[in-house]
C-alpha cells in the first residue's frame, strides 16, 4: 500500500512540475465535464442528473485545490465550456433552470466563504462592484468584452500568485452568473443574457490560454509572484 501511495505521489509530482502535460490533462477532464453535459441534456432526467454533477465538480475542486493538485485555471478550464453551452441551451426554454441547477451547488460546495469573515467582506465588495459595473455597460458590447477580458486577467492573475480558491473568492464567475442572471428575471431585460454569452467566450479564452501566457511570462515581469 505504500509502494502504490508512492508511486501516486511521483506520478502527481511529474504531472505537476510538466507545464503542457498538465496542461493537456485539464483540458481532457474539461472536455469530459463537458461531454457529461452534452449528454445529460438529452436524457429524460437531466435536472437531477446535471445537479449531482454540479455537485460532484464543486467537491472535487475544492478537494483538489485544497492538495495543490489541481489551480484556480484548472477549475475555471471545468465549467467554462459547460456553462457557456448551458447558456445558448434553448431546448424548451428551460436553460435558465437547467443552468442554475449546474452552477449553485458547484458554487456551494467550491466557494470557501468560512476561510475568514475579512475574505467574506472583500467578496462581498468585490462582486457588487463587478455586478454594478455589468449593469451599467451591458448594452455595449466592447465594454462588456473589455471588463470580461479584466475579470480574466484577474482570475489568471490572482489563481497564479494566490493560495488555491482565493479568486473564487474575490472574482467568481458562477456567482457572478447566478447574480447577473437573477438581475435578468427581475427586469425582464435580455441583454443580461448577452453579455454573460461574451462573458463565458471570453472566460473560455483565458482558461485555455491564460494559463500558457502567465507561464511564459512569469520569468519576465519582475511584478509577477510578488
Amino acid at each position: 500500500m505504500e509502494l502504490i501511495l508512492d508511486s501516486l505521489e511521483s506520478l502527481i509530482y511529474v504531472y505537476e512540475e510538466i507545464f503542457w502535460l498538465k496542461e493537456c490533462f485539464a483540458i481532457l477532464k474539461s472536455l469530459i465535464v463537458f461531454l457529461l453535459v452534452w449528454w445529460i441534456m438529452r436524457l429524460r432526467y437531466r435536472m437531477e442528473l446535471i445537479l449531482y454533477l454540479g455537485t460532484i465538480v464543486g467537491v472535487a475542486c475544492i478537494f483538489f485545490g485544497d492538495i495543490g493538485y489541481w489551480s484556480d485555471n484548472d477549475v475555471l478550464k471545468l465549467i467554462a465550456p459547460a456553462s457557456l453551452f448551458l447558456l445558448t441551451y434553448n431546448k424548451k426554454q428551460n436553460n435558465d433552470a437547467i443552468l442554475f441547477i449546474f452552477l449553485v451547488p458547484y458554487f456551494l460546495t467550491s466557494y470557501e466563504f468560512y476561510r475568514s469573515s475579512h475574505y467574506v467582506v472583500m467578496s462581498l465588495v468585490s462582486h457588487a462592484l463587478i455586478i454594478s459595473g455589468i449593469v451599467i455597460i451591458k448594452q455595449n458590447t466592447y465594454l462588456s468584452l473589455f471588463i470580461s477580458a479584466v475579470i480574466g486577467i484577474i482570475i489568471n492573475y490572482i489563481g497564479a500568485n494566490y493560495p488555491p480558491g482565493t479568486n473564487d473568492i474575490l472574482v467568481n464567475p458562477a456567482l457572478i452568473t447566478l447574480a447577473v442572471k437573477g438581475i435578468e428575471q427581475y427586469t425582464k431585460n435580455n441583454k443580461y443574457t448577452d453579455f454573460l454569452k461574451s462573458f463565458w467566450a471570453t472566460l473560455l479564452c483565458f482558461a485555455y490560454f491564460g494559463s500558457w501566457v502567465f507561464h511564459y511570462i512569469k520569468p519576465n515581469c519582475p511584478l509577477y509572484g510578488h
